[in-house]
Protein backbone atom coordinates (compact mmCIF):
# COMPACT_ATOMS: atom_id res chain seq x y z
CA UNK A 1 0.00 0.00 0.00
CA UNK A 2 1.09 3.63 0.58
CA UNK A 3 4.57 3.95 2.48
CA UNK A 4 5.27 7.76 1.95
CA UNK A 5 2.46 9.89 2.23
CA UNK A 6 2.68 14.25 1.28
CA UNK A 7 0.23 16.71 2.63
CA UNK A 8 0.09 19.62 0.51
CA UNK A 9 -0.78 22.64 3.03
CA UNK A 10 -1.55 26.28 3.29
CA UNK A 11 -2.63 26.08 6.74
CA UNK A 12 -6.38 26.77 5.70
CA UNK A 13 -9.17 24.76 6.89
CA UNK A 14 -9.09 22.41 4.06
CA UNK A 15 -5.89 21.71 4.20
CA UNK A 16 -6.05 20.48 8.02
CA UNK A 17 -8.93 18.09 6.74
CA UNK A 18 -6.46 16.88 3.78
CA UNK A 19 -3.82 16.38 7.24
CA UNK A 20 -6.29 14.43 9.18
CA UNK A 21 -7.16 12.40 6.66
CA UNK A 22 -3.60 11.59 5.51
CA UNK A 23 -2.37 10.83 8.77
CA UNK A 24 -5.28 8.34 9.40
CA UNK A 25 -3.99 6.60 6.15
CA UNK A 26 -0.81 6.88 7.17
CA UNK A 27 -1.88 4.76 10.46
CA UNK A 28 -3.89 2.23 8.71
CA UNK A 29 -0.71 1.18 5.77
CA UNK A 30 2.38 1.82 8.51
CA UNK A 31 3.08 5.23 6.15
CA UNK A 32 5.08 7.88 7.07
CA UNK A 33 4.10 11.84 6.44
CA UNK A 34 5.96 14.77 4.88
CA UNK A 35 3.91 17.56 4.88
CA UNK A 36 4.94 19.87 2.20
CA UNK A 37 4.24 24.25 2.23
CA UNK A 38 5.49 26.32 -0.52
CA UNK A 39 5.74 30.32 -0.12
CA UNK A 40 4.68 31.81 -3.66
CA UNK A 41 7.42 34.01 -3.47
CA UNK A 42 6.72 34.33 -7.32
CA UNK A 43 2.75 36.13 -6.90
CA UNK A 44 4.33 38.84 -4.66
CA UNK A 45 6.35 39.80 -7.54
CA UNK A 46 2.95 40.65 -8.85
CA UNK A 47 1.60 42.75 -6.06
CA UNK A 48 1.13 46.67 -6.85
CA UNK A 49 3.70 48.63 -5.18
CA UNK A 50 5.59 45.49 -4.22
CA UNK A 51 9.04 46.94 -5.07
CA UNK A 52 7.87 50.61 -4.28
CA UNK A 53 7.68 50.08 -0.64
CA UNK A 54 11.02 49.29 1.28
CA UNK A 55 10.59 46.49 3.66
CA UNK A 56 7.41 45.48 2.18
CA UNK A 57 9.24 42.09 0.81
CA UNK A 58 10.60 41.26 4.23
CA UNK A 59 7.66 41.70 6.06
CA UNK A 60 5.73 39.24 3.68
CA UNK A 61 8.03 37.03 3.65
CA UNK A 62 8.69 37.18 7.42
CA UNK A 63 4.35 36.79 7.55
CA UNK A 64 4.94 33.73 5.15
CA UNK A 65 7.45 31.84 6.90
CA UNK A 66 5.15 32.82 10.22
CA UNK A 67 2.16 30.60 8.54
CA UNK A 68 3.95 28.22 7.21
CA UNK A 69 5.00 27.44 10.81
CA UNK A 70 1.93 27.29 12.26
CA UNK A 71 0.28 24.94 9.40
CA UNK A 72 3.29 22.65 10.06
CA UNK A 73 3.31 22.60 13.78
CA UNK A 74 -1.02 21.67 13.16
CA UNK A 75 0.00 18.78 11.23
CA UNK A 76 3.01 18.04 13.01
CA UNK A 77 0.27 17.68 16.11
CA UNK A 78 -1.70 15.38 14.30
CA UNK A 79 1.13 13.09 13.10
CA UNK A 80 2.66 12.84 16.92
CA UNK A 81 -1.01 12.17 18.36
CA UNK A 82 -1.46 9.84 15.96
CA UNK A 83 2.09 7.99 16.21
CA UNK A 84 3.00 8.42 12.75
CA UNK A 85 6.52 9.82 11.45
CA UNK A 86 6.51 12.84 10.56
CA UNK A 87 9.09 15.31 8.17
CA UNK A 88 8.35 18.89 6.78
CA UNK A 89 9.49 20.56 3.89
CA UNK A 90 9.53 24.20 3.19
CA UNK A 91 9.96 25.32 -0.54
CA UNK A 92 9.79 28.78 -2.55
CA UNK A 93 8.28 28.98 -6.06
CA UNK A 94 5.48 28.02 -7.58
CA UNK A 95 3.00 25.63 -5.50
CA UNK A 96 1.91 23.40 -8.15
CA UNK A 97 5.50 23.09 -9.78
CA UNK A 98 7.25 22.90 -5.92
CA UNK A 99 4.48 19.85 -5.23
CA UNK A 100 4.86 18.09 -7.85
CA UNK A 101 8.80 18.16 -8.07
CA UNK A 102 9.28 17.80 -4.53
CA UNK A 103 6.63 14.82 -4.44
CA UNK A 104 8.94 13.28 -7.04
CA UNK A 105 12.43 13.84 -5.63
CA UNK A 106 11.17 12.56 -1.81
CA UNK A 107 9.51 9.05 -4.07
CA UNK A 108 6.31 9.57 -2.08
CA UNK A 109 3.59 7.19 -2.84
CA UNK A 110 0.36 9.67 -2.52
CA UNK A 111 -0.15 13.20 -2.62
CA UNK A 112 -2.51 14.10 -0.27
CA UNK A 113 -4.47 17.88 -0.81
CA UNK A 114 -7.48 20.26 -0.30
CA UNK A 115 -9.62 21.29 -3.51
CA UNK A 116 -9.78 24.75 -2.25
CA UNK A 117 -7.03 26.62 0.06
CA UNK A 118 -6.43 30.25 1.54
CA UNK A 119 -7.30 33.26 -0.60
CA UNK A 120 -5.93 36.19 -0.08
CA UNK A 121 -3.08 39.28 -0.47
CA UNK A 122 -0.74 36.91 1.13
CA UNK A 123 -1.76 33.11 0.56
CA UNK A 124 -2.19 30.97 -2.60
CA UNK A 125 -5.26 30.01 -3.68
CA UNK A 126 -4.83 26.14 -3.71
CA UNK A 127 -7.78 25.32 -5.98
CA UNK A 128 -6.12 25.93 -9.42
CA UNK A 129 -2.79 24.43 -7.54
CA UNK A 130 -4.55 20.89 -6.93
CA UNK A 131 -5.83 21.14 -10.69
CA UNK A 132 -2.50 21.44 -11.73
CA UNK A 133 -1.29 19.19 -9.87
CA UNK A 134 -4.13 16.44 -10.17
CA UNK A 135 -3.26 16.77 -14.24
CA UNK A 136 0.50 16.47 -14.17
CA UNK A 137 1.56 14.02 -10.97
CA UNK A 138 3.36 10.90 -12.02
CA UNK A 139 1.70 9.49 -8.30
CA UNK A 140 -2.00 9.07 -7.13
CA UNK A 141 -3.36 12.21 -5.82
CA UNK A 142 -5.88 12.60 -3.02
CA UNK A 143 -8.20 15.62 -3.12
CA UNK A 144 -10.14 16.42 0.14
CA UNK A 145 -13.51 18.22 -0.91
CA UNK A 146 -14.86 21.21 1.32
CA UNK A 147 -17.67 20.74 3.88
CA UNK A 148 -20.78 22.25 3.08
Amino acid sequence: MFKKIMIATDGSEMSMLAAVLAVGLAKISGATVTAIYVLDVHRLAQLPGYTEFPGLNDRLMKLMFTESNEAMSEIAEIAQDAGISYEKVVAEGNPSDEILRRSQELGMDLLVMGSIGRSGLNKFLLGSVAEKVVRHSKIPVLIVPGTK
